[in-house]
């Protein structure tokens, strides 16, 4: 019987543990589905203006009219008719997920709300989650989540964690390369975002020599 093969990316290929998934891109999938759904969950408090960090990014200047009194990147972000046309416009979160539980319902025969809203469209993905990883289109849905949990992240100015290093595993042909992170669940490891590779605790101290021979 010939073994399943993650359909995300890999430089090497990596067995599907998961239905359609390796065990990174399963564990990434939860990962970012949680993210979303408890960062949905924090919008509502940060609808008024200045409740977001500054995370040193923000442009200040003075303004001849009077500050909104809402933030409007939550309201664009929130609002179906939003459209992403070019780098730096507002992500349109809640239809980029209406658009993927479109889909889910319509491969389900699940009928459609009257009048759906982003919390009940990401209790059906949860509810799903399964079902969605045995789907070809499970490497682009993973995508897109990211997209939306990186919008969301900056809406609650929770900034995205910087990478310790690149990847340096290497095939026969090239080297990964893809980006390292401290795991949130532990500490004193780090993987990578692209192959999976992870180093313990007791790894790290090699890793260390491979990523400064290689700069």
């Amino acid at each position: 019987m010939t073994k399943m093969t993650c359909v995300c990316h890999h430089h090497k290929p990596a067995a599907a543990t998961h239905n359609l998934l390796c065990k990174h891109h399963h564990q990434k999938l939860d990962t970012l589905t949680h993210y979303i759904t408890e960062a949905h969950k924090l919008l509502k408090y940060f609808y008024e203006p200045g409740t977001a960090q500054d995370d040193g990014k923000q442009i200040h200047g003075k303004r001849i009219d009077p500050p909104a009194p809402v933030r409007l990147d939550i309201l664009s972000i929130l609002d179906r008719r939003t459209t992403y046309k070019h780098p730096g416009d507002p992500v349109p979160v809640a239809r980029i997920i209406e658009d993927w539980c479109g889909i889910i319902r319509e491969d389900r025969n699940i009928t459609t709300p009257t009048t759906p809203n982003l919390g009940d469209d990401l209790q059906l993905i949860n509810t799903h989650l399964d079902w969605i990883t045995q789907q070809e289109w499970v490497k682009d849905f993973l995508a897109e989540l990211l997209i939306v949990r990186n919008a969301l992240a900056n809406a609650i100015g929770d900034n995205t964690p910087k990478p310790v290093g690149n990847c340096p595993v290497t095939t026969d042909t090239q080297t990964c390369d893809g980006k390292l992170f401290q795991n949130p669940n532990n500490g004193l490891s780090v993987s990578c975002n692209t192959c999976g590779e992870t180093w313990g605790e007791l790894e790290l101290k090699r890793l260390g020599l491979i990523i400064g021979a290689n700069n």
